[in-house]
């Protein structure tokens, strides 16, 4: 999950986990920060997710932050009774999964076997890192605190709080390093990059919504498509409410009533182009329900009924 494009979902994974763990014993975080003034060395703090208490801590010098991560997995594993780790380094999680840790990890992993020290099978999962303060029932964001006290080791005996000067995302954060390299994360990079509108709001219905992506697709059903579609219901092209030209999309949402200002042919204007690349659920909703409305006008028949009432 892409830190920008996916942050709802990255959001509620962390909810899930916290919720999942919040009173469990046998469950840490680990998390690791890079000495500021040190070449390829880095602190790492794990943290009881029940209690948030500090039970280990160390240092490793390694190249990358994801050895780092991975040596601070497995120094979480000697901690007695330890049953789940969750750690915020994707790439470590995924070495693991595959066995490819480094050489230095998987001698600190014999080491602990040989020695009797891992005796429980761990289950470590994967917290989405930079997820900030949760709701207060979900629970405390333990990630975040494991954060701040591997910097505050870095610091060496200031208090374990944020800098008021420090920057929001680390040299070794998941933001800035963050790397796609799995086919789904590539192929949804793709896809994320090219959309121009945003989708349909879940609160929109099945109609609504196909007429919102009609709109941005500048093909909403008009009579001159329809034409050609359902000429037994369609005979004529022309539009319902002036009768004097092609009932087209640009004809019907703007050109039939005065034009708006800075509008050229063949352009939507500003104002339309602004509601259809609007997130926001009350601007799609007017915005497909003004469009439905003359929709509506051009039906055959239209015209009759008009007369018929007045």
């Amino acid at each position: 999950m892409h830190p920008q494009n996916d942050h709802e979902r990255r959001r509620a994974r962390a909810i899930a986990l916290t919720k999942n763990h919040r009173d469990d014993p046998h469950a840490y975080y680990v998390d690791v920060a890079k000495y500021p003034h040190m070449k390829n060395a880095y602190a790492a703090a794990v943290l009881r997710a029940s209690t948030g208490e500090i039970t280990s801590a160390g240092s490793i010098r390694c190249k990358t932050p994801a050895q780092a991560e991975e040596y601070a997995i497995a120094f979480a594993m000697h901690t007695t009774g330890c049953h789940t780790i969750l750690s915020d380094a994707k790439t470590a999680v995924i070495n693991y999964s595959h066995d490819s840790v480094h050489p230095t990890t998987t001698r600190v992993l014999t080491a602990l076997t040989q020695h009797g020290r891992m005796t429980n099978n761990v289950t470590i999962k994967w917290f989405p890192a930079h997820t900030g303060d949760l709701n207060e029932p979900d629970g405390p964001n333990r990630n975040e605190e494991a954060d701040r006290e591997a910097h505050a080791l870095t610091r060496r005996g200031l208090p374990s709080l944020p800098l008021e000067s420090e920057p929001a995302t680390d040299p070794d954060s998941e933001d800035v390093n963050y790397a796609i390299t799995q086919y789904g994360e590539v192929l949804q990079w793709y896809r994320t990059s090219r959309i121009k509108y945003p989708p349909p709001h879940r609160d929109l219905t099945r109609n609504k919504a196909t007429t919102l992506r009609q709109l941005q697709a500048r093909a909403i059903w008009t009579p001159v498509l329809a034409k050609h579609i359902c000429p037994e219901i369609y005979h004529t092209d022309t539009c319902q409410r002036c009768g004097r030209a092609r009932a087209t999309q640009n004809h019907i949402l703007w050109e039939c009533l005065p034009p708006p200002p800075n509008t050229q042919n063949g352009q939507i204007p500003e104002e339309i182009d602004k509601k259809i690349t609007s997130e926001e659920y009350e601007t799609q909703r007017d915005t497909v329900r003004h469009v439905l409305e003359l929709l509506d006008l051009q039906k055959p028949g239209t015209t009759d009924r008009s007369q018929d009432v007045s």
